[in-house]
């Protein structure tokens, strides 16, 4: 008996649960059909099978193997068939151990019918996913058949959380304004002969209301758009990898996938980095760093990068320093300053359609004042204040709202007060935009002027066979640092814990540098570092993490860390790193 016929001329099930109703109904009476008919019936529900938005699984009511599966069943879990066939439910990650699988099989087999309203199920890389299960025990050509039924019930999960985080909401909010209330009639009591103070108390409260009310719009509006603003880039990206496997791709369409892949991974780190920075600012927990910065450096690195982007959108770029010829360095935040142009540069390029854009500074006494000016679309007046709250997008003459999170200008203005300055915009509608921010100026003396290190990383190709113990416990991690360190002399050692890292710089003493991970299970970077600095106090330690805060650089270098470099790690500020280690 072919596929077709073992698993979908079924006969009446012995328990069906009328709640299973999501699923396509694979039975037919097959003693009723002409062979024929029989045949092209199968074949319907063989293609109802295959297309069900539901999982289904097939398995054998003796064994409990799985015998078939669809193509939905097979999305959710990972597997190709042929992996899952002959194969058990929780070695699949259906259940979460074979005791449990077994209960529910012998229970399945005594009364015909088992549900599972809320289900976690594990794919074979640990993803986790909702499910409802249904599963029915069938009689076809007198032999019991097992037929399970999942379906994926992740946004049913995610909207009822939604409802009762918004239900909660509601009920503190009108619990707040009970509280009001309360007050408002206590007031209303003490103050009867004056109407016109009760009226100016209740406008109060209505207007309270009215911003609560708007916050609550605008939060959603831009939990919304960050859902878009993530899963855009990332689409490029996931995109774009898989035809990167096409074996048949010539090196002119892969340089062109590679280049769309970097630019949209770093699209969606920039996203990233503004919600984390926002999270921190609104928890006041934003930390600023003070070094001595050369502002003349600062901006031809900037406009470097960013010529090319202007000229893809056919825009000229320029860039004015008020003294070129002169060594003018502050003590700042340099990255920070840097974050906040290149938020005032993306909204510039975003902005104009044709023309040109420039950046720079002026000196004026004590501060220095930074500017970004484009002739884009312009913003009207009365929007000015508005631009620089959270989550605020402002519609254009068109009525278009442009991409973006809403979180940028915001911000900035949070960082550049931080760091003792203030930020505004001259603009008007189809006019332009210039935004100006300030710092405090107090230019370094000669005596500490900066000596450039010496060290090219160019050189970083002609080590003498140096060895580097790589402390990381994911695969995927350890694999990008070897193809960084590919085309070297380096010689690599692989630890997949601080335990193991220990040991082995107890027994080589060939080992040159150790780069850290910081999460790692059976023992931390933090530890290990502390007894690797026991064992050989000058042996370069270099922390690697993905929690990228500047507490978190503090905190590893005050934990014995020679460095610190953050994941995803660039290419080009990693070999510096390690060169100025090694060479």
């Amino acid at each position: 008996m072919n596929i077709m016929r073992k698993f979908f001329s079924i006969t009446k099930p012995s328990v069906k649960s009328p709640e299973d109703n999501h699923s396509p109904d694979i039975i037919t009476n097959k003693s009723k059909l002409p062979d024929e008919k029989l045949e092209e019936s199968e074949l319907r529900y063989r293609r109802l099978f295959e297309s069900a938005k539901d999982g289904i699984l097939i398995l054998d009511f003796e064994t409990g193997n799985i015998v078939d599966a669809n193509p939905f069943i097979l999305k959710i879990l990972d597997y190709p068939k042929e992996e899952i066939v002959g194969r058990k439910l929780w070695e699949i990650g259906l259940f979460s151990n074979m005791e449990e699988s077994e209960r529910a099989f012998t229970e399945l087999k005594s009364y015909g019918y088992i549900r599972f309203e809320d289900m976690p199920v594990q794919n074979r890389i640990g993803k986790i996913t909702e499910v409802e299960f249904i599963s029915n025990v069938y009689l076809e050509n007198k032999t019991k058949v097992i037929q399970c039924n999942i379906r994926d019930i992740t946004e049913r999960k995610l909207a009822e959380k939604a409802l009762k985080e918004s239900e909660l909401k509601l009920i503190k909010q009108n619990t707040e304004y009970l509280k009001l209330n309360k007050e408002y009639i206590k007031i209303n009591k003490e103050l009867t002969n004056s109407l016109i103070h009760i009226k100016t108390i209740n406008n109060e409260l209505n207007i309270a209301k009215a911003h609560a009310e708007e916050s609550d719009m605008l939060k959603s509006s831009f939990l919304a758009n960050i859902g878009h603003e993530i899963r855009t880039p990332l689409n490029a990206i996931m995109g774009f990898s898989e035809f990167l496997l096409d074996p048949g791709i010539n090196d002119e369409k892969r340089e062109s996938y590679v280049k769309i892949i970097k630019g949209s991974s770093m699209q969606l780190l920039s996203v990233i980095s503004d919600i984390i920075d926002i999270s921190t600012i609104e928890a006041d927990q934003i930390n600023i760093d003070s070094e001595w910065v050369n502002i003349n450096d600062l901006l031809s690195e900037i406009f470097v990068t960013y010529k090319k982007l202007v000229e893809v959108k056919k825009l000229s770029l320029h860039y004015a320093c008020d003294r070129p010829n002169e060594l003018i360095q502050v003590e700042t935040d340099g990255n920070r300053i840097r974050q906040v142009l290149c938020n005032l540069l993306n909204n510039a390029i975003k902005f104009t359609k044709e023309g040109e854009i420039e950046f720079g500074y002026k000196l004026k006494g004590n501060l220095i004042e930074f500017y970004v000016k484009d002739n884009g679309i312009g913003i009207s007046p009365d929007n000015h204040e508005l631009i620089f709250q959270r989550f605020r997008k402002v519609v254009n003459i068109n009525g278009e709202i442009y991409r973006g999170n809403g979180l940028g200008l915001s911000i900035s203005k949070a960082l550049i007060e931080k760091l003792g300055g203030t930020i505004s915009v001259n603009s008007e509608l189809g006019m332009g935009s210039t935004f100006f921010f300030t710092i405090p100026y107090i230019n370094k003396s000669e005596d500490h002027v900066e000596v450039e290190s010496a060290n090219d990383p160019g050189e970083f190709n002609n080590l003498n066979a140096k060895t580097i113990l790589i402390v990381e416990d994911e695969i995927n991690s350890h694999t990008l640092i070897k193809e960084l360190l590919s085309g070297t002399n380096v010689r690599l050692l692989r630890a997949w814990d601080g335990s193991e890292a220990v040991e082995y710089v107890k027994k080589r003493k060939d080992i040159s540098l150790v780069l850290m991970d910081i999460r790692m299970p059976v023992m931390d970077g933090y530890e290990a570092t502390m007894l690797i600095k026991k064992i050989r106090p000058k042996l370069p330690v270099i922390a690697q993490t993905a929690f990228a805060g500047n507490h978190d650089k503090t905190k590893a270098l005050e934990a014995g860390f020679d460095n610190y470099i953050s994941k995803p790690i660039l290419k080009d500020s990693f070999v510096e790193l390690i060169a100025n280690y090694l060479i």
